[in-house]
């Protein structure tokens, strides 16, 4: 197995090479138009890559394998198309973002402007917590594999992981950030067929043709056991959450000289090419036939079957995964706190840079509880699928008021989270479906017609 000796030195000789790499953006540090957003000129293949890189957490690096290796191309495309159709959506919405907030920051400041402080804050508080959760997601990933492979020492690895990816972003931002998960996504693609070329002995006697159904051999696109256990739930998750990243709103704003919708339109495509890979491992692991125990992490029990080489080669990419997230996030969040909070611009990177190392010892935190993927990612994805309609309203729109965006999220954010979580815990899926229906259109419909009867409420007293 891979030993705890080989492991740290593989990543001393890692991140020394990625912190050279990263002087290349130093000079984006000196302000904040530089560190925030890259000048605005971030160009459209580094930003096309980084939206697809912060978009590639630990759960696409785990599910797409398990949906196509338990439930075929129908559990993949459930899980892969409302995520492409998102990106694709973003780069649409990404043209109103930057007819509305020209040269701004954040799309939260211009919220605040036009919807007022407690509005702000609560979409503050969604987009913080979102990329918390990326985070939380893909560095718990980390964690199931490094005790998965017997390396031993998770709570160290994590941190050391957590605490170097912070140090080389300290001094340019997001262009460190999009140089770095550049290089990063190319590298994963790399050795995707790196893996498949090593495990082909395993299966180059099978017919794929006859597994691509899956284990439970579902043949139909809306399964009714699997649409409303899985594929509903996953499509309206999935569907929000490109436009409800602050990090895709941090690249957008990176590319303002330029046109940013251009690097979504490549991206959904990349992204889809890239969970195909990964969804090809759980189509090797089903041809193989081995014994898998977990399905959670069913091509983990390929790679090992394949050698020592395979597993480490996997651990790698994840490595790459999660410095792309908690840069990308990580950077997107420290914006949020660099503008909308500190007041003197002088001093926003030097928040934004120490924020990032707040940001990076609080996901280390999360991760080493180790807790079930599918928790972190249904809390943090029905909370953000509340403001999900209300975003592109408030963008497209002037139907909605502060006091109806307001009371509809305070009402109808724990309200979601909770009967969701409780069908999580106690595996009763239909509340799931509940859930996610309540926040994707209660939510916004709650909103609007609390916004028509608030103002007509005020119009009568005027």
């Amino acid at each position: 197995m891979l030993s705890i000796t080989n492991v740290l030195l593989f990543l001393a000789v890692y991140f020394i090479l990625f912190y050279g790499i990263s002087r290349l953006a130093n000079s984006y540090g000196s302000t904040k138009e530089g560190y925030l957003v890259a000048n605005r000129n971030a160009g459209v293949i580094e930003s096309a890559l980084g939206a697809t890189g912060c978009w590639l957490t630990g759960l696409g690096f785990y599910v797409a394998a398990q949906q196509f290796y338990n439930n075929g191309w129908v559990g993949f495309f459930w899980f892969t198309f409302p995520i492409v159709v998102g990106l694709l959506l973003f780069g649409w919405i990404t043209i109103f973002i930057n007819r509305k907030v020209p040269n701004g920051f954040t799309t939260t400041e211009w919220i605040r402007e036009k919807y007022g402080l407690g509005v702000s804050r609560i979409f503050q508080f969604v987009f913080i917590f979102a990329s918390f959760g990326n985070m939380a997601l893909t560095f718990t990933a980390a964690f199931k594999f490094i005790n998965f492979a017997g390396i031993g020492h998770a709570e160290l690895l994590t941190g050391i992981i957590t605490l170097c990816t912070a140090i080389y972003s300290f001094k340019g931002g997001i262009k460190t950030s999009l140089l770095t998960s550049s290089i990063q996504v190319v590298l994963n693609v790399l050795l995707a067929f790196v893996l498949i070329y090593l495990g082909w002995h395993l299966i180059a006697d099978k017919n794929l043709t006859e597994f691509l159904n899956g284990k439970k051999q579902i043949v139909e696109l809306f399964d009714p056991v699997l649409f409303w256990t899985f594929s509903y739930t996953a499509f309206l998750t999935f569907i929000t959450g490109p436009l409800m990243s602050a990090a895709h709103h941090q690249k957008s704003f990176a590319q303002q000289n330029k046109q940013p919708w251009k690097a979504w339109a490549i991206a959904g495509p990349l992204y889809l090419t890239i969970t195909t890979l990964m969804a090809f491992f759980g189509i090797m692991t089903l041809a193989w036939g081995g014994e898998v125990s977990d399905l959670s992490v069913a091509q983990l029990y390929l790679f090992k079957a394949i050698g020592v080489g395979a597993l480490a080669i996997f651990g790698i990419m994840l490595l790459n995964v999660c410095c792309i997230i908690i840069d990308a996030h990580g950077s997107a969040v420290a914006s949020i706190v660099a503008n909308d909070y500190c007041k003197d611009p002088k001093k926003s990177v030097s928040w934004a840079r120490w924020s990032m190392v707040g940001i990076a010892f609080i996901t280390w935190l999360i991760a080493i509880q180790n807790w079930d993927l599918t928790k972190i990612f249904f809390t943090f994805g029905i909370l953000r699928t509340n403001l999900f309609l209300i975003l592109i309203g408030i963008l497209l729109t002037v139907w909605f008021t502060r006091r109806g965006i307001f009371w509809a999220a305070v009402l109808m954010c724990p309200t979601t989270i909770a009967i969701g979580l409780y069908g999580n815990i106690n595996k009763i899926p239909e509340l799931n479906a509940i859930a996610v229906t309540g926040a994707m259109f209660v939510t916004p419909i709650t909103a609007y017609l609390l916004s028509r009867f608030l103002k007509k409420q005020i119009f009568n007293k005027s």
